[in-house]
């Protein structure tokens, strides 16, 4: 596709449209991993963490298309180029389908911040359980000993004794 032809219509719906799903494929694996660290089911993150990385790597081998068709052109290789390209050379559905792209960026955008602030409360809580273990295991009176073998917590004269 030649973003400076206007009749590359349907090769250009085709790529937003491909561009779309990998959006939506993003969205729904960003979607999972939000429910896993909710659920606090950490198993799950790994293969998520394993997909998402590949649907980023299929958007950004788009995007990357998308610029360099813009550069082509002779627009700027971002959103404000391809406003400009739309303006110029789309038609309606064309610009339909780019403004469900960049609603789509910024739904990701969102969840990758909540998830970002779910993985920082996990992340305190585990720090805090670690600081009370560790603490309990220093003290006399501790709940586990440097091994990991959980001990009395009670060393002291038994109460039958005088």
């Amino acid at each position: 596709m030649s973003p400076s032809d206007p009749s590359s219509s349907p090769a250009l719906i085709a790529k937003l449209t491909m561009e779309g799903a990998a959006w939506q494929a993003l969205l729904n694996v960003m979607g999972e991993e939000e429910r896993a660290l909710v659920d606090g089911e950490a198993d799950r993150l790994a293969p998520l963490n394993a997909s998402k990385l590949s649907q980023l790597q299929t958007l950004s081998n788009l995007a990357r298309t998308r610029h360099d068709d813009l550069l082509a052109a002779g627009h700027t290789p971002d959103h404000a180029g391809m406003d400009a390209w739309l303006t110029r050379h789309g038609q309606p559905e064309h610009l339909t389908r780019w403004r469900q792209l960049c609603d789509m960026e910024q739904q990701a955008r969102a969840l990758n911040q909540r998830i970002g602030t779910l993985i920082d409360m996990r992340l305190a809580s585990t720090r805090q359980a670690l600081n009370v273990l560790v603490h309990a295991a220093t003290n006399q009176n501790g709940l586990y000993d440097q091994a990991g073998q959980s001990v009395a917590a009670n060393k002291g004269k038994p109460l039958a004794a005088a």
